[in-house]
């Protein structure tokens, strides 16, 4: 099979030279690998080892992922982000589903080899969910750290939406899904990070990951019930009482961040998925 893969960057000079040395790594050959610098200025586009594609003024996410797709010479498109390291059986394992026509995506887990900082410590277990017994699930909803995208796939339900910060991923996942592909999550494919982030960055990255285009009042209650019956309770049992305040925070942040975002990076077209999503 052949693969491209590509590294999505921005501001990320301390990481991101790991992040394409273990794609070269990896146990199957690759025929091209590149980074996609999304208007970095610290540096992190200086890479000799690879091709670096510039994006001059930062775009955000969805920009950044629109046009790693439209480089890749290949079908199927390897994508780690700056932060991370792959594991070096992580493509080796994740070409086996492609076997299937109708996978579209596969993904892996983050493992945390960070300093156990209180932060670091909430992203493992509510973000990461490292705490959880992991297993294979299809259907689920795209996460695009460590995955690889069937790009035929991805361009039969219209690509990443370039005009989002945030949520890219789970928007064209939703999309793939209604379209009757399948999307599996691997806990044989996994990532490290060794990236240590303060309590907002976090809360920021939580409400980031959980955002699905809006968050209303019934959204809000919801979460503030999870956070206490379920994230505190898991706070608890880990005996991290510091952590129970960021759990009982979240929904608050989450609710902040939806307002501040809510007229960025938002389109109709994400809009009306959303609506068509909440009819199935």
């Amino acid at each position: 099979m052949h693969v491209s893969a590509y590294v999505p960057c921005y501001n990320a000079s301390a990481t991101i030279h790991d992040a394409v040395k273990s794609i070269l790594d990896q146990t199957v050959p690759l025929d091209e690998v590149f980074v996609v610098d999304d208007g970095s200025t610290d540096g992190s586009a200086d890479i000799p080892s690879v091709r670096v594609v510039r994006i001059e003024r930062n775009q955000g996410r969805g920009t950044t992922r629109v046009r790693a797709m439209q480089e890749a010479k290949s079908d199927l498109v390897l994508g780690c982000d700056a932060t991370l390291k792959l594991s070096p059986l992580f493509l080796e394992n994740a070409l086996r589903w492609f076997k299937q026509d109708r996978i579209a995506a596969v993904f892996g887990e983050i493992r945390d080899e960070s300093v156990a900082l209180v932060g670091n410590r909430w992203r493992n277990r509510h973000i990461f969910r490292a705490d959880r017994v992991q297993r294979v699930q299809h259907f689920s909803s795209l996460l695009t750290a460590c995955s690889v995208i069937r790009k035929s796939a991805a361009e039969a339900v219209g690509g990443f939406n370039p005009e989002l910060r945030a949520a890219e991923d789970a928007d064209l996942g939703n999309r793939l899904l209604c379209a009757g592909f399948d999307i599996v999550s691997d806990p044989e494919l996994w990532a490290s990070t060794a990236k240590s982030q303060s309590v907002w960055e976090v809360l920021e990255r939580y409400a980031r990951w959980n955002r699905s285009g809006k968050f209303g009042v019934c959204d809000y209650l919801r979460q503030i019930v999870y956070s206490v019956k379920v994230m505190a309770m898991e706070d608890l049992r880990a005996s991290d009482p510091p952590s129970v305040f960021l759990s009982s925070l979240s929904p608050h942040y989450q609710l902040w961040y939806s307002r501040m975002r809510s007229d960025r990076g938002l389109t109709r077209r994400s809009v009306a998925q959303d609506k068509n999503n909440d009819r199935h």
